[in-house]
């Protein structure tokens, strides 16, 4: 394997660590927050969902802004779809411009984006784009957040 690659996945544990000693913020307290890096949603004390942002305040004033839509709140998206598959409202697969119309979609986002409004967060700065990217995924599996999936839309 490529030796400076393999020295940056060497890096992810004390990361991870330096990422888990963070204080929890909520979106009312980002004063003083990195420019860019890496944050993390929890509920509960579990790890949701993780991110990564070279603007992070505004970033995570998005996910929860009543006003983002699915673009810029993905995060409550897949919250608010859980919740209508789970309530089967709507069918497992459904697309996301259909879901956009499903009748009680934009409440059930909205109630999400709310949701997610109260969410503890930890940040941590990291500057480099690569092993902002490489950690993102890391953390992700490492804290198995449910909502991560990294897939294209």
């Amino acid at each position: 394997m490529n030796k400076s690659f393999n020295e940056l996945v060497a890096t992810m544990p004390g990361l991870l660590q330096s990422l888990q000693s963070q204080p929890f913020r909520t979106r009312k307290n980002l004063v003083g927050i990195p420019k860019q890096g890496v944050y993390v949603f929890y509920e509960n004390d579990k790890a949701l969902y993780v991110g990564r942002s070279n603007r992070l305040k505004k970033r995570l004033q998005e996910h929860g802004r009543l006003s983002s839509t699915h673009n810029s709140a993905p995060f409550a998206f897949n919250l608010a779809k859980e919740k209508m598959q789970r309530a089967k409202e709507i069918p497992p697969y459904v697309r996301r411009k259909e879901l956009e119309h499903a009748p009680g979609f934009d409440y059930a986002f909205f109630e999400a984006k709310n949701r997610v409004a109260e969410m503890k967060i930890r940040v941590m700065q990291i500057d480099d784009q690569v092993t902002q990217a490489l950690f993102e995924i890391y953390a992700a599996l490492a804290l198995n957040t449910p909502y991560n999936d990294f897939s294209t839309h």
